[in-house]
Parts: C-alpha cells; structure tokens; sequence
C-alpha cells in the first residue's frame, strides 16, 4: 500500500497494481541489479543496487555470506534479532517479526538459517498460524502472522501446504485505521522463481533474457 499527500492535505493510499519485480543480489552484497514496473525500478532497464562501499551487512542490509554467519539455533537468532533492531520500528516484537519478514521477501537464505528463522519467528509473542491464506497469484498456503498493534495491519508469511515452500505475502487490515477499513487486503505478493545464476541481470533457464540497461 502506498500513502501520499492528497488534496486539501488529507492523506490517501491505494494498492499498487500487481506488476512484476526482479531482483538480483552477488553473494558479498556489493552487486545488485532492480528492473520493476514504475519509477522505483528505473523503468525497463532497471538500476543499479550495487554497494556504494561504505555499508556493512546487517539483519536489514544483509549480503548471502553474512547470513551464512548468523546463528542457526532459533534462540541465539533471536536474541541476536531483537539486540540488533532494538529502539527501531513499532515495538521490538513487531521489529523482530518485520526483520525476519525482509529477510524471507527477497533474499535467498541458507536452509538451516532458514529453518531456525521459522522456529525463531513462532517465539515472538503475538504470532499465530492462519489454516489458509492466498498470495498474489492465487495459490493457498498456510501462513504464519502477527498483527501491528500500531496501526491494525495483520502481515502473513505464506507457505505451500505440502512442501514449506515460501510462497508470497498478505497484509491485511484488522480494524478500521487511517482511513482504511478493516478486511481491506493492503498489499500482497508472490515469488514465483528463485534461482542462483552467474551475472547480475541473468535469468534462470527457461525465463528468457533479462532487458538490457538503456
């Protein structure tokens, strides 16, 4: 969901029509490639995510080789996750629950680490499971979910039934806030291919060539 300033000043938001995104990431972080619909993607050609050499990896700017050194045990990664976004976001559960949700969006993420971010996210006070839930293309999973005390809006991590794929995401609102009514699905996604390549820009076999920069 997206807010912007409307007319006489009052706030307006709507949902982004569903469009495609492509996003590619080096194993050191110092790469990336965005190609998305709209300014935010650079338009056809897509811009540049490389590192401009002064960041260090961390649990919101994370590279593949800095996961690969966090704690596997749902505890220790916990306790790390809430030590370091504390003082950030709405309150520390609901922190923790976003980092770990930014972590699963786009990044791919060893399968132990993975496993022990499941394990760790079922430890934050608020969290439920939810039988069925729907993501952007339209497949049924179940999801794991909490609701921002905040602002109402329930986020849902969802999974295939079957194999614990994860599939996309679903943030619903639970009560009227902001203008925005309870029910209203406030934005939802869906990972349809996930792959290691080569390059930057080059897309699994079968997906055909990436557009090339202008």
């Amino acid at each position: 969901m997206v807010s912007c300033e409307g007319a006489e000043g009052k706030n307006e938001s709507y949902v982004e029509k569903l469009h495609p995104r492509e996003v590619w990431m080096s194993l050191d972080g110092d790469k990336g490639w965005l190609i998305e619909a709209g300014e935010r993607g650079g338009g056809e050609g897509g811009i540049t995510l490389d590192d401009p050499g002064d960041l260090e990896p961390s649990l919101n700017s994370p590279s593949y080789d800095h996961l690969r050194t966090l704690p596997t045990d749902p505890g220790l990664l916990l306790k790390k996750i809430y030590d370091e976004t504390g003082g950030m976001g709405n309150g520390p559960d609901q922190q923790a629950f976003s980092t770990i949700s930014d972590l699963l969006r786009e990044q791919v993420v060893p399968p132990e680490l993975a496993a022990g971010l499941y394990r760790a996210a079922a430890r934050i006070p608020g969290v439920v499971l939810v039988d069925d839930s729907v993501d952007a293309v339209g497949r049924h999973g179940v999801a794991i979910a909490r609701t921002d005390e905040a602002d109402g809006a329930r986020t849902e991590w969802i999974f295939d039934r079957e194999t614990s794929t994860y599939l996309g995401e679903r943030t619903v609102q639970t009560r009227d806030a902001e203008g925005i009514e309870a029910g209203t699905v406030r934005g939802r996604t869906a990972v349809t291919d996930r792959a290691v390549v080569d390059a930057v820009k080059q897309r699994p076999a079968g997906l055909g060539a990436a557009p090339r920069s202008a």
